[in-house]
């Protein structure tokens, strides 16, 4: 093959390899920097909307470097947030999504690391040695920014409302988005945040000014880390600057004018004739001077200039209508140039103009700032009116830019200062038309003035839904929304069962208001997944749904998994139990035990519980012994605090066996003749022995009650060997108590001795001690055998 061959088909393998590669890493969903989320919390998505996260859910960055949250692998859970973004921890932690710089009050930048959690200690944030410090900004990406601080929020000069540790999203247009406490707010005009009377934040221009410190925050990221601080007197003189070229420009303009003046008043006969003449050509010039302008804003979109298609204003009358505008009766198109100018800004400076060479000035409107929510719009405005020539009311129209349909109009007075428009949409794009009349006392009669503000986007809303309790039949839900709506009707939950069926329950204002509300929902069934959603009906009788939370599940009923007890290796009785409710808290659980032969209550003493088992050691003397068992749940309704028990009987017989014993005999070798002796010159006789009878041999009565021969005949002072013996697995150490109380008495069990004993090879343990007659008819006796780590294992009485 060629080497010419061979190349071509390395070219064209290439770009196949290229897609294969993309479309493999699609397929494949390549994921990066996975972080399982610690806790619940909200994030905003790409598209600036509040989105909460669950814990569990994972944050990763996808082969095209898309940031996403995903809830489970099982099915398609994913969304996209911003890729430089804040995950707002429940609590109070912060985790950036990347690397980003924090820049402090002195103009020194950080790096902070992303997918980390930043606790909050005090007024500050901080991950190991990585801190965020009380008045620093956190920039995120490019006019995105962190404020850890508390500030007043102003708008054109004028005091909005208080903020704390704000998010701030500036958009090309010149909107500012303030997202903070889950909560957003939209503003349109020039904004700034004061800390205090040394530190304000411009948001607007980016520039953070700590005394005579001026912070150019556009200035950093990436890995520019350097200090950049602007001086205040570098500052003024820039500004002077500006000024001085400006009013030049302005001075070469005013005397070109001039000549052209000049020219037309000599090329004309009487003097009126060469007013009216100088006053065309002014307005021609201005129109000229407004064709020209090319204002730009701080991203760098040109102002709208030229656009407008009105003419009906009236000829040669100052201060006449930009686009959309009407005047005077002849009806004819105005030559003062504002009805070629659509942008608000351009309207001022040409306003501006014209009030110049008139004696009586055309009242001014200025916007301070527009403030749009989610179906509404807030506007602040002003009147430069200081010849009193306003007239009338002002009409304040809001257009919808996509269908140019007026969809609410205000009428205000001259002393009114701010106006709500209403029956807007979420997420809608706007603008605002102002219409205004004016008289300057001349023959041309009452003027009108349209001046169409900036476009705007109204907020778009979400709804944050945080489960509180959960029980079989009920669930009590925070619901709150991130943006505040005006004109509602009435708001409602819509409560959705797993298989489809639904009903709604009505919300309060506090949920429109912004405060939240807590949802109490019943009458829900056990072990069932419910979802829930905000619907809200507005009086204009358009309905807004909003996002849908996550499913939840209702607990199950109070049920009891599992009971069953047993005796163990060493000896304890032992009840295991699976009890659960989501209904009832579990006060006390205590176990009732019975022998099976005559239903007698059985004592029993508690070795250790805990949740779900109990050990215990039954208090009886017999060795072997049948037993029934019940559970006793003693609970407390989590609703309404009522006492409830519950009884759950142990299905199986218990089988109870100690293999131990414990035997007092009379110690060996103390002779007959002697104890026949003492038991005559005693007296103490009690029992007709019979000539057959030998010593050691028993009779026994029909009362079960024992007397042996020996003990009859035996002295004062004879012994007793008091024998214990146990079968147990071999080489294991036990504590043996020898425990005793009064005869005939209930009084607590004493200990009078204790041994240390191992079982030998072949299991077995046996020990003895010696005891006097005395004590032998004087006390009852048992032994208390424990472990090595001395508890309880089991009682042994004396036979």
């Amino acid at each position: 093959m060629k080497p010419t061959w061979k190349i071509g088909i390395i070219v064209a393998a290439v770009p196949l390899i290229i897609i294969a590669v993309i479309l493999w890493g699609s397929y494949k969903e390549a994921r990066f920097d996975l972080v399982s989320l610690p806790d619940n919390g909200v994030v905003l998505n790409n598209e600036q909307e509040t989105l909460q996260f669950q814990k569990g859910n994972t944050l990763y960055r996808s082969w095209n470097s898309d940031q996403l949250i995903a809830k489970n692998d099982k099915e398609d859970t994913r969304n996209q947030i911003m890729k430089s973004a804040i995950l707002y921890l429940d609590k109070e932690a912060l985790m950036f999504t990347e690397n980003v710089p924090v820049i402090d009050t002195n103009g020194v930048s950080s790096k902070l690391k992303g997918n980390k959690v930043y606790e909050s200690k005090g007024s500050t944030y901080q991950y190991n040695k990585s801190e965020i410090n009380e008045k620093s900004v956190v920039k995120l990406a490019n006019r995105q920014y962190f404020l850890n601080a508390d500030a007043t929020l102003y708008l054109g000069g004028e005091k909005i409302k208080e903020v704390s540790k704000p998010l701030l999203l500036i958009d090309k247009t010149g909107s500012v988005t303030i997202y903070e406490n889950k909560k957003k707010s939209r503003y349109l005009g020039h904004m700034t945040l004061k800390i205090n009377d040394d530190t304000v934040l411009d948001a607007s221009s980016e520039i953070y000014t700590i005394g005579d410190r001026k912070i150019d925050l556009a200035s950093f990221g990436g890995t520019d880390n350097e200090k950049l601080v602007v001086k205040e007197d570098e500052q003024k003189d820039k500004k002077e600057a500006e000024k001085k070229k400006e009013e030049e420009k302005q001075k070469e303009l005013a005397e070109k004018e001039a000549e052209k003046n000049n020219e037309t008043k000599e090329a004309n006969g009487s003097n009126d004739a060469n007013d009216n003449k100088v006053a065309s050509k002014d307005n021609q010039s201005a129109e000229d001077k407004s064709n020209g302008l090319n204002a730009t804003k701080k991203y760098g979109n040109d102002l709208k200039v030229g656009n407008g298609s009105s003419n009906k204003g009236t000829k040669n009358s100052p201060g006449n209508n930009d686009s959309g505008s009407s005047g005077g009766s002849n009806g004819k198109g105005s030559k003062d140039g504002l009805d070629k100018i659509d942008d608000y800004e351009a309207v001022l400076r040409k306003l501006d103009e014209l009030n110049k060479k008139l004696e009586r000035n055309i009242p001014v409107l200025r916007i301070g700032y527009i403030s749009p929510n989610v179906t509404s719009t807030k506007v602040s405005y002003s009147y430069a009116d200081p010849n009193n020539t306003l007239i009338g009311v002002t009409k304040i129209s809001a257009v919808d830019e996509k269908t140019g349909k007026t969809v609410n109009t205000q009428y205000v007075s001259a002393v009114d200062t701010e106006a709500l428009l209403t029956d807007l949409s979420p997420n809608g794009k706007y603008h605002l038309e102002f219409t205004y009349q004016y008289d300057l006392g001349t023959d041309k009669g009452i003027q009108e003035v349209k001046i169409q503000s900036d476009s705007f986007t109204t907020q778009s809303v979400s709804a944050i839904y945080q489960m509180q309790s959960v029980t079989s039949t009920t669930m009590k839900l925070n619901v709150a929304l991130d943006a505040q709506i005006d004109n509602v009707k009435r708001a409602r939950v819509k409560v959705t069962k797993a298989n489809g069926d639904s009903f709604y329950m009505n919300a309060s204002a506090n949920l429109i208001n912004g405060n939240g509300e807590l949802i109490n929902v019943t009458g829900l069934d056990p072990s069932t997944a419910y979802h829930f959603q905000i619907v809200i009906d507005m009086k204009n009788g358009e309905t807004i749904e909003l996002n849908s939370s996550e499913n939840y599940y209702t607990m199950q009923a109070t049920v009891l998994k599992s009971l069953k007890a047993s005796q163990s290796a060493d000896k304890v009785l032992q009840v295991q139990y699976d009890w659960s409710s989501a209904d009832y808290t579990l006060n006390q659980a205590t176990i009732e035990l019975k022998d099976e032969n005559d239903q007698t209550k059985v004592d029993y003493q508690v070795v250790n519980q805990e949740k779900g088992n109990i050990r215990l050691v039954p208090v009886t003397k017999d060795e072997s012994l049948n037993m029934e068992a019940k559970l006793v749940l003693e609970t407390t309704n989590n609703e309404t605090k009522e006492s409830k028990t519950f009884e759950y009987p142990v299905k199986q017989d218990i089988q109870y066996n100690k293999n131990a014993t414990l035997t007092i005999n009379l110690t060996p070798f103390q002779t007959e003749e002697n104890n026949t002796k003492q038991a005559e010159e005693d007296n103490t006789k009690q029992t007709e022995v019979d000539s057959n009878t030998v010593a050691g041999q028993e009779t026994k009565n029909t009362n079960s009650i024992t007397t042996k021969v020996e003990d009859v005949l035996a002295p004062q002072n004879a012994t007793y060997d008091m024998t214990f013996s146990m079968q147990r697995k071999t080489n294991e150490t036990y504590q043996l108590a020898f425990e005793r109380r009064a005869v005939g008495t209930e009084d607590n069990w004493s200990t009078w001795t204790t041994q240390k004993i191992a079982t030998d090879e072949n299991g077995q343990i046996k020990h003895t001690e010696t005891i006097s007659k005395l004590a032998k008819e004087s006390f009852d006796y048992r032994i208390a055998v424990y472990d090595a780590n001395g508890i309880l294992q089991l009682y042994v009485y004396q036979e």
